[in-house]
């Protein structure tokens, strides 16, 4: 409420119940009985509106995705009982683009009801299923199939969601089919009855028996041995639910639903009061009783249209959303902004928080370079066969516990002060705001060769960090790239591990190697260095089956299920200078050593900065050049670029900025004026000479605040 309101419209009907209350026994009774007429009244009327939203709900022609359980059931619900493919729309409703196509996107749900599935996931809401999926702008469509990601692509094309949705209609109606053990049986006992022995490996090699796809082809292959085809069934009838309550079976699934037992009947409740003769008390409680009652019946509803299994979350947390940043209404600036949401920036943000800074993370839902394709995290401390994603994921969760709030937007301009108190402006894709104290920790990108088959094959071979991932490919050969230090210490890392190592460099000597490091790696006999050569690209093939079973990507805490099988790497395509043909060199592991690029556009001819674009801090704090202004993680790190270093950087930063706001004696801007409101609410409420009884009463004007407040 305005501060300029009076304390009497502030309270409203509390300050009016209390006056009829103290004006006497028959004018409290009267006014009773009025209470509880139209208490009565907002009770039925209430009710009935949450019954009619129960039987509106229905099956959503859009699912709203919440957490990555649910993201999850709903993949498995339709891979194992309905075939359907699923389309999921990754949106922000601060994205233009996403508004645009959202309509569309809703006209497609409805032309193709019961055909597709499709479902929405907001990323500012359902973090950890955007993480997992390496959401990197919005909106991204995935389109998945049987459980499998069969592709995706960002931006609104809508012609590419029509070719998706027509593709998937049509895969759904050709493979909704299903051939019963009972069909087969009496097919085989006809046709074929030596092989009714092995009808269980008949049944197993086309799928099992929820039909699909592997019975279209079964029923194919037996029509054209035999001649005639057994008979078959839809596999998913979309009225089955509703026939099966009238009794009529056909699907397998109403098979499965009617096999189910029967649950025990539920004693007779006790009758519910007499609403025209119920106290206020009884309504009110009468009323939360019926909301939670049919709120429960909407959430069962709607998991069971959604997902189709009433499994938990594999964690037991029901909802993980994070606070989202929200301007407060006087314009305060904030005490602390952080730059990123890699492991510097969530380090600092959960040294923050817990100091009581409440601070501000803006960052895309990417999250840092532990975000990208095939990262897996196998020497942070306590982090044992882990996703990167799913390492930020928990970073995020910690960092909200204690207060930290986050802004899931790309900064485009920071406009620094000079002045201690004068805050720094910081501004995204659609807002403003303001803060006294800033911690960078926007990171350094690896620079890639962008040759064919790099990104394919990213995870499954391909990777910039050999400390990282060298230990995977121990004992097989490997290929390094580049010509510089990192390279050469890339070289000697993998030397200790790998078979072999082979060091492609474009030029004819070290020449951006320092001496030592150079001379280590001619003088060592693990490594061959190829002179004048270039990589053309890399090739590769599809991992096995028992390979998928041992990827430690899939095993890992957090992985997407959801991947196809991933490439693996077999060759590296080399041609060296001059010569005609391209070799295929055998390799298991490729490291793309040829430097980083840090973040640090956004501050170029503001803050201090080394020869290479780093930023340059006061040593031994995390201090730039500018007051109130502090580095954290790769962005300042030229040397070491790990996570574990990222974040003890980014505790330093957050310590640094602390003392910092304490030196100066930086207000917490938010807190001064919801105080200053709350004074002006008390002065304004004790000098009313008209409120409760005469003369007034301190308690009551107490209460009237903290009501007003709430």
């Amino acid at each position: 409420p305005s501060p300029r309101r009076s304390a009497r419209q502030r309270r409203g009907r509390p300050r009016r119940l209390q006056h009829s209350h103290r004006a006497g026994k028959s004018g409290g009774m009267a006014a009773s009985r009025s209470s509880m007429r139209r208490g009565a009244s907002m009770l039925v009327a209430l009710v009935a509106l949450l019954c009619l939203r129960a039987v509106a709900a229905g099956r959503p022609l859009v699912r709203n995705v919440r957490t990555n359980a649910e993201f999850m059931r709903l993949l498995n619900y339709h891979r194992d009982v309905t075939g359907m493919g699923v389309i999921v729309d990754f949106y922000s409703d601060g994205c233009g683009p996403c508004r645009q196509i959202a309509p569309h996107y809703k006209e497609l749900a409805k032309r193709f009801k019961d055909q597709v599935v499709f479902a929405k996931v907001d990323v500012n809401g359902n973090r950890e299923t955007s993480g997992l999926q390496r959401i990197r702008s919005m909106p991204t469509f995935q389109f998945y199939m049987n459980g499998k990601k069969r592709h995706q692509f960002s931006g609104g094309d809508l012609q590419s969601l029509n070719h998706w949705a027509n593709q998937f209609a049509r895969e759904f109606k050709e493979n909704n089919v299903r051939v019963s053990r009972e069909s087969l049986e009496a097919f085989y006992g006809k046709f074929a009855p030596d092989k009714l022995d092995n009808l269980d490996k008949v049944i197993e090699k086309a799928g099992g028996e929820s039909g699909g796809k592997g019975h279209r082809s079964l029923i194919k292959a037996l029509k054209k041995k035999y001649g005639e085809a057994p008979e078959s069934e839809p596999r998913y009838d979309p009225n089955a639910k509703a026939e099966a309550k009238g009794g009529k079976a056909g699907t397998h699934e109403q098979e499965q639903q009617q096999q189910q037992p029967k649950r025990p009947q539920a004693k007779a409740e006790p009758s519910k009061p007499n609403l025209h003769l119920a106290s206020l008390e009884e309504l009110q409680s009468e009323l939360e009783k019926r909301k939670a009652e049919i709120e429960a019946q909407l959430e069962e509803q709607e998991d069971q249209n959604g997902a189709g299994d009433d499994d938990e979350d594999e964690d037991g947390d029901a909802e993980r959303n994070f606070e989202v940043w929200q301007a407060h209404d006087s314009g305060a600036a904030e005490q602390l902004a952080i730059i990123g949401g890699g492991p510097a920036g969530l380090s600092a943000a959960v040294y923050a928080a817990r100091a009581g800074l409440r601070p501000v993370v803006i960052a895309p839902p990417a999250g840092g370079q532990l975000q990208g394709k095939g990262v897996l995290v196998e020497n942070y401390p306590a982090v044992v066969d882990s996703t990167g994603p799913a390492v930020v994921f928990e970073m995020q969760k910690q960092a909200a516990k204690y207060g930290a709030v986050f802004l899931d937007e790309m900064v485009t301009e920071v406009k620094l002060s000079d002045t201690v108190g004068t805050p720094h402006t910081i501004k995204t894709n659609s807002t403003e705001f303001r803060a006294h104290a800033i911690i960078v920790a926007t990171g350094a990108d690896s620079r890639w060769l962008d040759v064919p088959g790099e990104d394919e094959f990213r995870g499954g071979g391909v990777s910039s960090c050999a400390t990282c991932d060298g230990y995977l490919y121990r004992d097989k050969p490997v290929l390094v790239v580049g010509g510089g230090d990192t390279a050469m210490e890339e070289a000697l890392h993998l030397a200790h591990t790998s078979s072999k190592v082979t060091l492609v460099h474009r030029g004819s000597s070290f020449a951006k190697a320092s001496v030592v490091l150079a001379n280590r790696v001619l003088s060592h006999d693990k490594i061959e260095v190829r002179w004048n050569t270039v990589v053309e690209g890399f090739e590769g093939r599809v991992e096995t089956d028992a390979e998928r079973e041992q990827d430690p990507h899939l095993s890992a805490q957090g992985a997407d299920l959801t991947e196809p099988e991933q490439p693996i790497l077999t060759h590296a395509l080399l041609r060296s200078s001059g010569a005609t043909e391209v070799e295929r060199l055998p390799v298991d592991g490729a490291f793309v050593a040829i430097g980083h690029d840090p973040n640090t556009w956004l501050f170029r001819d503001v803050l201090e900065m080394n020869s290479v674009g780093y930023l340059v801090t006061r040593e031994p704090s995390t201090r730039t050049s500018k007051p109130g202004v502090f580095a954290a993680g790769d962005v300042a790190d030229p040397t070491y670029r790990q996570a574990i270093t990222s974040a003890g950087s980014g505790a330093k930063a957050a310590l640094d900025a602390e003392r910092w706001i304490n030196e100066n004696a930086i207000p917490n801007e938010r807190q001064v004026a919801e105080d200053e409101f709350m004074r002006e609410l008390m002065d304004e409420i004790k000098s009313n000479p008209g409120h409760g009884a005469e003369g007034g009463d301190a308690e009551a004007c107490d209460d009237d605040a903290a009501a007003a407040a709430a």
